[in-house]
């Protein structure tokens, strides 16, 4: 079997037939792929909409287990896949139509560990929010160069990864934190010995209205908040044993994780009510040498904001004006 896609359900009842249908729109035999579908405690109609989709396409398999999050299901869709290569397809995102040949005939040409491919962001109104795509110029680099010279995308849904890579690198999701797929990517991609870019568009991912990246609730801001710091001392720790200052890759990685820093402390003075949060996210990055944030990032917008959040004094003075707005 060429490929497994792996597909994470949770109640999605309004978005499933969609993604579903684009995965059998597809220009490969039906017997040279397959479709896990992890069911991960939906309570809404998604398994009835499953089970009704089986009927017509009956290779989809069909796992349930009581909800434990993305991370779980797709760490589970791993464990099932029979595929040479795995593709991660969020249940609320879809597949161009007749892009799977594309993509397979490269990797195997190439005997590739991972090859990104183009995305675009959509609107619930499929209007294109932004468009994400890098190129190696039909090279293959390692890991480390990809790293060193590619801008690449955070997500595990524009790439496709070889499956004995994956577990011969005991490569597995962070369980129980948002934006899991950077934390993972930093660790593959350097890990990667073979690994390849095209700028073809193959996917497009839902931006859906009140998704955790555009919430106003405050318990998620708070929990994002704590993820993301998670997430970017993961990320932190894994450069500074594995990638060292020996490699070039060490100085983007850094870059990154202070992107994500600046992406955090935006949060904090802006969508939370809670000053004692500041400061314990403070402590926290002093005690791993990651403020002042010491590196730009090399967006505009970010480094603007890392020259502010930089002033200490100024900006816990803003953060106590949110907190008393926010409340």
């Amino acid at each position: 079997m060429r490929l497994s896609i792996i597909v994470p359900v949770y109640n999605v009842q309004d978005y499933l037939k969609k993604c579903l249908d684009s995965l059998f729109n597809q220009d490969i035999e039906i017997n040279e792929y397959e479709v896990i579908t992890v069911n991960d405690g939906s309570t809404d109609d998604s398994l009835k909409i499953l089970n009704e989709l089986r009927l017509i396409y009956p290779s989809i398999n069909i796992i349930t287990q009581e909800n434990q999050g993305l991370s779980a299901a797709r760490n589970k869709g791993i464990e099932k896949a029979n595929g040479d290569y795995i593709l991660f397809v969020d249940s609320d995102d879809y597949i161009l139509k007749n892009s799977l040949k594309l993509i397979l005939n490269i990797v195997e040409k190439h005997d590739l560990d991972i090859l990104e491919f183009g995305a675009e962001g959509i609107s619930e109104t499929s209007k294109i929010i932004y468009v994400s795509k890098s190129s190696t110029k039909n090279k293959v680099l390692t890991g480390e160069k990809y790293l060193t010279n590619i801008s690449y995308m955070s997500s595990a849904c524009n790439k496709l990864y070889k499956r004995t890579f994956l577990n011969a690198n005991n490569l597995k999701f962070m369980r129980d934190v948002y934006i899991e797929d950077i934390e993972f990517n930093t660790r593959a991609v350097f890990k990667a010995e073979k690994i390849q870019a095209i700028d073809t568009i193959i996917a497009r991912f839902l931006q859906r209205d009140g998704s955790i990246t555009r919430t106003n609730n405050i318990t998620k801001t708070k929990k994002m908040i704590y993820d993301i710091y998670t997430v970017l001392s993961s990320i932190n720790q894994f450069n500074e044993t594995f990638i060292t200052n020996k490699s070039t890759a060490y100085l983007p990685v850094k870059k990154r994780t202070c992107a994500l820093i600046s992406t955090m402390l935006l949060r904090v003075l802006t969508g939370i009510n809670d000053y004692n949060i500041k400061k314990d996210i403070f402590d926290k990055l002093k005690n791993q040498n990651l403020y002042p944030i010491p590196y730009k990032t090399g967006d505009k917008k970010k480094d603007k904001f890392r020259w502010f959040s930089n002033q200490n004094i100024l900006f816990s003075l803003t953060c106590k004006f949110y907190c008393i707005k926010n409340k």
